[in-house]
C-alpha cells in the first residue's frame, strides 16, 4: 500500500473536508508515493513515540493533534518542533493527522466517545456548517450510460448515507454539429446539425473528490468532447459536526455517572454538581470543548463532558443547574486508536497497526 491510499482511506471514513477552516489536517510530512510498511497510532508527536515507531518499524505516524498547525519559518533541529521534523524525515517516518475531520465525521471520536458511555439517540451539538457536496450531471449515450456510471461511482460518486452507486437517469434528445476539419465525432458527420438520443446521468459526490471523478468520466465516454455540469449543493451530511448530545437510557444520580467516565482509563480531574443530581441527557465533546458549553446549556444537557473547562464557564453551569465532568485531554481522546486500527485491518489485514504504548500522558493521578 501507497501512503497516499491510505490517506484516501482515511479520507473517506473522516473526510478532511470536515476539518476547521483553522486546521491542518491530512498528510502533514512525508511522500505520499512511499510504501507503507506499518501504521502507529497516537494523540501527538513526540520523540519517545517517533522511537517506538521506529523500533516497531512503522513508518505511518497517525496522529490526532497536527505537528504543524501554522506556517513554519524555518526547521531548528534544536527546538521540539524542527527537532521532530527532522528525526521524522531522518527516518522515513510519514506524519498524518485526523484532527477536527475526525471530531467532526460520522462514526469518528466524538461517536466513539458516546458508545462508550453507552448513549442513546446521539447527534451533534455544534453544526460544523460544511457543505461539501456537488452534483455532476452528464450527457452520454444510453449504451455507454452503464459503463459512465459505473466508473464515477468507482471512485466514489454516488454515495448518500449507507448507500451506495445512488445515481438517477432521464432520457432525451440532444443536437451537435461537427465542425468541419476540426472534429472527429463518435457519431455523426462534420458539417450536419445531428440529432442523437442521450440519457442525463446524475450523481452526488464530495467535493474533495471531484478531481478523479472528473478525470474518470473523461476516460470512461465515448464523446470527443464531454459535455457535464457541476453544480454546489447545499446539502449537509447528516450525522456531522462538533461534539454530541444523546442520552442514557436510563437516569442515573450524577455521582454513578462519574464513575461511568472512569470505568473508561478517563482522569476525570475535576467534578461540579451535586451528587445526587439526575443525569439522563448527556453532552460531551472530545479534547477542549469548553467553548461548546453554552450550547450545552441551550440543548437542556444535564452534564457536560469535556477538557479544560475554564473558571467562568463553571459559574455559568452552575447558574444553570448543569453538571460539569471536566477530564484531561489525553484520556478523552484515547479511545478511538484502537476502533481505527481495527477497521483498517479489516479491509488490509497484511497491514501492521499499532496503537502507541508512549502517548503524552502528561498528568497522572495524585
Amino acid at each position: 500500500m501507497k501512503v497516499a491510499t491510505l490517506v484516501d482511506f482515511f479520507d473517506r471514513l473522516y473526510p478532511f473536508a470536515l476539518a476547521e477552516e483553522w486546521d491542518n489536517v491530512g498528510l502533514i510530512v512525508g511522500d505520499s508515493k512511499a510504501d507503507v510498511s506499518g501504521v502507529l497510532f497516537c494523540l501527538d508527536v513526540t520523540h519517545d513515540v517517533l522511537d517506538e515507531a521506529i523500533a516497531e518499524q512503522c513508518n505511518v505516524l497517525v496522529t490526532h493533534h497536527p505537528l504543524i498547525f501554522r506556517a513554519v519559518k524555518r526547521i531548528n533541529a534544536a527546538e521540539l518542533q524542527g527537532g521532530l521534523i527532522a528525526k521524522a524525515l531522518k527516518h522515513g517516518i510519514h506524519l498524518v493527522s485526523l484532527h477536527t475531520n475526525l471530531d467532526s465525521a460520522a462514526g469518528g471520536l466524538n461517536d466513539t466517545l458516546c458508545e462508550s458511555l453507552e448513549l442513546v439517540d446521539t447527534k451533534p451539538l455544534v453544526d460544523s456548517g460544511h457543505e461539501r457536496f456537488f452534483k455532476l450531471a452528464v450527457f452520454v449515450p444510453p449504451d455507454h450510460a452503464d459503463k459512465v456510471r459505473a466508473a464515477l461511482c468507482a471512485q466514489g460518486a454516488g454515495v448518500i448515507g449507507n448507500y451506495e452507486q445512488c445515481t438517477f437517469s432521464t432520457p432525451g434528445q440532444g443536437t451537435f454539429l461537427p465542425v468541419e476539419g476540426r472534429t472527429n465525432p463518435f457519431s455523426g458527420t462534420p458539417g450536419k446539425l445531428e440529432h442523437a438520443s442521450e440519457v442525463r446521468l446524475e450523481v452526488i459526490l464530495r467535493r474533495e473528490i471531484a478531481g478523479r471523478v472528473i478525470g474518470a468520466l473523461h476516460e470512461a465516454h465515448p464523446y470527443e468532447e464531454v459535455a457535464y455540469d457541476l453544480v454546489p449543493l447545499h446539502n449537509k451530511e447528516k450525522g456531522t459536526g462538533l461534539a454530541r448530545i444523546g442520552r442514557l437510557e436510563t437516569p442515573e444520580p450524577f455521582s454513578e455517572f462519574v464513575k461511568r467516565v472512569q470505568a473508561l482509563g478517563i482522569l476525570v480531574t475535576r467534578v461540579l454538581g451535586d451528587d445526587a443530581k439526575p443525569i439522563r441527557k448527556v453532552a460531551l465533546c472530545s479534547g477542549a470543548g469548553a467553548d461548546f458549553l453554552p450550547n450545552a446549556i441551550s440543548a437542556g444537557a444535564d452534564v457536560y463532558l469535556t477538557a479544560e473547562i475554564k473558571h467562568h464557564l463553571g459559574l455559568a453551569a452552575a447558574h444553570k443547574g448543569m453538571a460539569l465532568v471536566e477530564t484531561d485531554h489525553y484520556t478523552l481522546e484515547q479511545l478511538h486508536w484502537p476502533k481505527l486500527a481495527k477497521l483498517i485491518t479489516g479491509q488490509h489485514q497484511d497491514l501492521k497497526t499499532k496503537v502507541s504504548e508512549r502517548g503524552p500522558e502528561l498528568w497522572r493521578r495524585p
